[in-house]
């Protein structure tokens, strides 16, 4: 018994020992825990505290490092890097020629009539840099902050890439050194007395050169801001159709060409067509894969507008006649008329024969508030203005600037609707009697539509503005226009893209009571007051940088020694407004609206008799 209790109490010491050393170890390694955890904690917060309102280390946007920078340090920094890279262009290599397109294909005349072919939109980006570490728990944050450090972490941009454009830019200036690809065609020959002649002209195959893989290339050099030249994979071109396939279809043509001679009618007047027209119309189409005959729409419309002249009227939107800020009168809008093409032409190849005389038919279109009157709608004040001034405008520019005001004028917006300046001005094109302007492809001057359209949408960007409507899209332009100051209150529009649009959030109809007064556009917008205020516009313009030096381009289109100068130079700036709303309820509406604006070199072409070899990059002289 004596050794048994011994034993038991021997354990029991044993056991408190234990128990002891457990106790001890683990307070011991708690305390230690807790001295790194607090140290860890304590050195978090003071990592943090040393990057407060700046960009934690190893964050970079577009590959651009932004430690320790604010937002607008590293707005700034990464915009400066933006610049300095597109100053190279984009080039492209072809058959031992270089092309180099600028990132902004520039007008001679007009730069409304530019188009960017890149653009970087980065103000998310950077607020998404400021973030990275920042939100998410304190854990999560120290976890996003080492990481960075650790291994960089790369944020994109918002980036613009007009494929298109670039294509078409390239088409104009690499058309030297291309071969247009022809299909065998017919050309027929139609003498008074005699039967119809077909001959077919032959086909001809043509060079020309792929861009998918040189449209890759362009892609990620515009992400990483590298900048190099891109050889473009030359291709032959084959014709669709051979004088194989159309000697296959000569009986068929023959067969329409001596049809029952087609006859229009159209309010009780009879329009014949010649044989002459109808063989002009013929033309070759796929259709299920295979060669067919079949009749051009255009031409087709085109001969139909000739032949009856007087006919189509272009629609006209209502307006309101004021006087002294007062509506005198109001002017319902015209219906247009315009020629139903497809139905007329789907009728005649449904029926023609055994019929052969058809109705010409019209479609009439109505103005945007036809009949509609403005009591009614809500249309009774000026709620804002819009002006802006094109003193010094060529002759062209102007012609554009009083269309598109014509366009804009009587233009209504519903409750809720979205205007689109594009949508409104329509199609623009020499057909819809718009003028050209000259741009710069390469070293090519070629004609293109679109002089003046801006500033018709920096007076709407300005009217809607005022008038403390929602804006739903808006761009600036890519450098400084003299139309368009102060700086960071213009809009740009290009036909597709990109576009100006707003809403109207009130609870009335808007009309646009469009106009010009000596050199100003005016666009003045009718609704009824709701109470809202908008504070004056006042836009900061800051970050002043001057201009490249002038860049010389190399043409074959000027004679040799004379020089042309395009491009004026530009000082790069940046430039912001606050959009401060305050409406009757007293609720509140702010928004900026920041616009950067490259510096622009000025531009000249010398006339030269033989274009010099393309510079390696070894010889070129660093981007500004």
């Amino acid at each position: 018994m004596t050794d048994t209790k011994k034993t038991s109490e021997n354990r029991m010491k044993l056991d408190t020992a234990t128990l002891k050393a457990f106790v001890t170890w683990t307070s011991v390694t708690i305390g230690v825990l807790a001295f790194f955890f607090m140290a860890a904690a304590g050195g978090a917060i003071a990592y943090a505290k040393l990057y407060d309102g700046r960009i934690f280390p190893g964050v970079r946007v577009l590959d651009v490092r932004l430690d320790g920078l604010m937002k607008e340090e590293a707005r700034q920094a990464v915009q400066t890097a933006i610049d300095a890279a597109l100053t190279k262009g984009l080039r492209f290599t072809f058959r031992g020629a270089e092309v180099n397109l600028g990132v902004t294909i520039p007008a001679t005349a007009d730069p409304d009539a530019s188009r960017d072919l890149i653009r970087y939109g980065i103000d998310q980006s950077i607020e998404e840099a400021y973030d990275t570490g920042r939100g998410d728990g304190w854990l999560r944050d120290i976890a996003e902050q080492l990481n960075a450090r650790a291994r960089p972490r790369r944020i994109a941009a918002d980036i613009t890439f007009d494929g298109p454009g670039i294509e078409d830019a390239l088409k104009v200036a690499l058309k030297e050194h291309l071969v247009s690809v022809e299909d065998a065609s017919f050309s027929i020959v139609v003498a008074t007395g005699s039967a119809p002649f077909i001959h077919i002209e032959n086909e001809r195959s043509g060079v020309t050169y792929r861009t998918e893989k040189a449209m890759e290339t362009l892609r990620r050099q515009v992400e990483s801001l590298t900048f190099e030249p891109i050889a473009l994979e030359e291709e032959t071109a084959r014709p669709a159709f051979t004088r194989d396939d159309l000697e296959n279809l000569t009986d068929e043509v023959m067969e329409i060409l001596q049809r029952p001679k087609l006859v229009f009618t159209y309010d009780g007047t009879r329009y014949p067509i010649p044989t002459s027209t109808l063989a002009a119309w013929i033309v070759v189409h796929p259709a299920d894969g295979r060669p067919s005959v079949g009749i051009d729409e255009e031409k087709f419309a085109a001969s139909i507008r000739a032949i009856v002249p007087g006919i189509e009227q272009e629609v006209k939107n209502g307006s309101l006649v004021i006087k002294d800020g007062v509506i005198e009168s109001f002017v319902p809008g015209t219906q247009g008329v315009a020629f139903d093409v497809s139905a007329i032409l789907a009728s005649v190849q449904a029926s023609w024969p055994p019929s052969s005389t058809f109705p010409l038919v019209v479609k009439t279109i109505s103005g945007s508030i036809l009949g509609d009157d403005p009591e009614r709608l809500g249309i009774k004040e000026i709620i804002g203005v819009g002006r802006s001034d094109f003193s010094g405008s060529p002759s062209n520019r102007r012609g554009n600037i009083r269309k598109g005001a014509e366009k804009v004028n009587g233009t209504i917006i519903a409750p809720g609707e979205e205007f689109s300046l594009l949508k409104t001005l329509g199609p623009i094109d020499g057909a819809n009697g718009w003028l050209p302007e000259l741009v710069i492809k390469g070293n090519k001057t070629t004609p293109e539509y679109g002089g003046g359209l801006c500033q018709i949408g920096t007076t709407t960007f300005r009217g809607s503005v005022n008038s403390g409507l929602r804006i739903t899209e808006r761009r600036n332009h890519s450098y400084r226009v003299s139309y368009y100051e102060p700086a960071g209150t213009d809009a740009t529009i290009y036909d597709p893209a990109p576009d100006f649009k707003f809403m109207n959030d009130t609870a009335h109809h808007v009309l646009i009571n469009a106009y010009l007064k000596g050199n100003e556009v005016v666009f003045e917008f009718w609704g009824t007051e709701d109470g809202r205020v908008v504070d004056p516009i006042k836009p900061r313009i800051y970050n002043i940088v001057s201009p490249p030096a002038m860049k010389l381009i190399e043409t074959l289109d000027l004679e040799p020694g004379k020089k042309k100068c395009t491009e004026s130079a530009h000082a790069g700036a940046d430039a912001e407004f606050t959009y401060h709303i305050t409406y009757v309820d007293g609720t509140e509406h702010e928004e900026v609206f920041s616009s950067h604006y490259r510096p622009w070199q000025a531009v000249c072409l010398v006339g030269v008799e033989k274009l010099s070899e393309p510079e390696t990059d070894a010889d070129a002289t660093p981007a500004p």
